[in-house]
């Protein structure tokens, strides 16, 4: 799937204190497998923590917990390098949440992308021209013989592989 999608617009959010700076209090920060598992596809897509990029010596967290005086930045956007040049602004405010603030990111919209054809409906005049009606007969039979065919190797698959 990754490799028919356009990465250069990804944005990802996570949940889970990624470095040391992230924290205060509480038991002293190690990098965690879960950390280390985040930490991967934003290696591989190059994506960047765009809060830290706009406030590198900003000291915000997103998380507290009174009960054993702890606080850390949980909460991130990651998005594409590419995507920066969008970002209009991006902070973290209160809210209701008794523990938790909230993330915000707010993207320039750019017209250079074309509006869409929008949403498609049959023209049911079609259903009696019979070039389209064997066209999509023709259609049918060859999607479900060709899902057939899937099936039928996925399921000698699993029976193989069991």
């Amino acid at each position: 799937m990754i490799d028919k999608t356009d990465l250069s617009a990804l944005i990802v959010g996570r949940n889970c204190t990624l470095s040391k700076k992230d924290k205060i209090g509480g038991t002293v920060w190690v990098p965690r497998n879960y950390r280390n598992l985040l930490m991967t596809p934003m290696d591989i897509f190059n994506l960047i923590d765009i809060q830290r990029i706009h406030h590198p010596k900003l000291c915000k967290f997103t998380y507290a917990s009174k009960a054993i005086g702890m606080k850390s930045r949980i909460d991130f956007f990651h998005l594409a390098k590419n995507l920066t040049i969008s970002v209009k602004k991006t902070e973290i405010y209160l809210s209701i949440a008794p523990d938790h603030d909230a993330i915000y990111l707010s993207l320039s919209g750019s017209c250079e992308s074309p509006r869409g054809l929008g949403l498609w409906k049959l023209n049911n005049t079609l259903l009696k021209d019979e070039e389209y009606v064997e066209r999509v007969r023709e259609t049918y039979s060859n999607t479900v013989k060709g899902l057939l065919w899937e099936l039928i190797k996925m399921e000698i698959r699993n029976a193989t592989i069991s």
